[in-house]
């Protein structure tokens, strides 16, 4: 392939897949979902089904993120950093840092230690009054620092002379109703001793965060995702495309910053975000843009909610086809993962649907959006880290396997190759 180059736009409806609910008729809100917008791409692309991570494995967003974004998750930084970068907080090259978060413990009915609210959704009001007696903390020469971000969270922090490893298990249990986990060095840490260390002090600050919150609106600070800055290879040398990321969620614009793109805060409102799509089009070869608002409702919603709110991004989107349809453009509607809108599970491991349309593709008889009408389409079941190389050779933005233009290879076709001859040939 030669390479000519058309834009790619991925629309990432964060946890838009679900699974069939009473309320909806035995639909997803997806299925259920109004979407005259999406329907007009479906018909003109082609459909299938896409596991994300590995079947059945429930995916975390940014994770996810990475391997649409054809990376492998290890590759990246864990999502402290990624929230860390986000927000613009500054991290240590040589530290470790995590997520973390106030909570709540024990009442009368529970074992010591256990985690019983970890939203704090009745006072987070106060989590930034509670952030100034857990800012700063020394045990055994490593420096703990707590930076609060928003409502009833925070980015921990952790800096030593001593070598420090991220690979910590968390103390959140991710669950209300169980305790608060000890932090242990993991079988997989690349330094076990490192690990350890990191462990001690997370315990050491965990144990005196509970001892300073005694008269606060929470009880303690949990810690989870540990990671260390690192930088993987930019998203515009591993797939040729200048990008743009227009996303309003700190752990993602972190990943796509990490990545090389020029991230954008989009303005508030579906319209605003369409129109700044529409723009990002004008300039950018890969505009990715992001709507975490399905993800969020289901957490917080009923499936009606979800089918809700599905219908108001469609309808900010019947500009954004439009542009697709008349332009030479590729574009990639999918999800991250399922996020089921019953149930006490936060994501589950079921494929997401996946559309592309492109002025090349060979078009299939789906017509509309949907998890059940996207398995019957002509993309069939592929991996999460299939979807963006499948729009790269739509199109044309893949060099033919096996050819060697360049010492370090690759799939991208490029004319910046070495030329032998500086001047004419002898």
């Amino acid at each position: 392939m030669r390479g000519d180059g058309r834009r790619v736009l991925l629309v990432l409806l964060d946890g838009a897949a679900d699974r069939p609910a009473s309320e909806l008729d035995g639909k997803t809100p997806l299925e259920a979902a109004e979407t005259p917008a999406l329907d007009r791409l479906v018909a003109a692309g082609v459909s299938g089904l896409s596991d994300i991570g590995p079947p059945g494995v429930p995916m975390p967003s940014d994770r996810a993120h990475a391997r649409l974004f054809g990376y492998d998750p290890e590759a990246v930084p864990r999502r402290g950093v990624l929230e860390a970068r986000g927000l613009d907080v500054e991290v240590p090259e040589t530290g470790v840092t995590c997520s973390a978060s106030f909570a709540r413990l024990e009442s009368s009915a529970h074992p010591p230690g256990t985690v019983t609210d970890r939203s704090l959704s009745g006072s987070r009001e106060h989590c930034r009054d509670d952030a100034e007696s857990i800012g700063a903390f020394e045990t055994a020469g490593v420096s703990v620092s707590f930076e609060y971000t928003w409502k009833n969270r925070g980015l921990l922090t952790l800096e030593s002379a001593a070598p420090l490893d991220p690979g910590v298990t968390d103390t959140d249990p991710f669950e209300s109703g169980l305790p608060v986990v000890r932090p242990e060095a993991t079988a997989t840490a690349d330094d076990s001793d490192a690990a350890a260390r990191t462990a001690d002090a997370l315990a050491a600050y965990t144990r005196w965060s509970v001892e300073r919150l005694r008269d606060g609106a929470s009880d303690v600070v949990l810690s989870k995702w540990a990671g260390t800055p690192t930088r993987p290879e930019p998203f515009a040398e591993r797939h040729g495309m200048a990008a743009v990321s227009l996303t309003p969620k700190p752990v993602v614009a972190g990943l796509t910053d990490t990545l090389g793109m020029d991230v954008i805060d989009p303005p508030d409102g579906y319209d605003g975000r369409a129109a700044a799509v529409r723009e990002a089009l004008d300039a950018a070869e890969f505009v990715y843009a992001h709507y975490p608002e399905p993800d969020e409702v289901a957490h917080a919603g009923t499936p009606l909610d979800k089918r809700d709110e599905l219908e108001a991004i469609d309808r900010s989107l019947s500009g954004v086809v439009e542009a697709v349809l008349e332009r030479d453009l590729v574009a990639i509607v999918t999800a991250d993962h399922t996020t089921p809108s019953v149930g006490n599970v936060v994501h589950s491991g079921e494929a997401v649907p996946v559309t592309i349309a492109a002025p090349t593709v060979r078009t299939d008889d789906v017509t509309s959006t949907g998890e059940r009408n996207a398995a019957a389409g002509g993309l069939g079941r592929i991996d999460g880290t299939d979807v963006l190389r499948i729009a790269r050779s739509l199109g044309d933005r893949v060099l033919l396997d096996g050819l060697r233009r360049t010492p370090g290879g690759g799939t991208v076709p490029t004319s910046d190759v070495r030329p032998l001859f500086e001047e004419e040939p002898p």
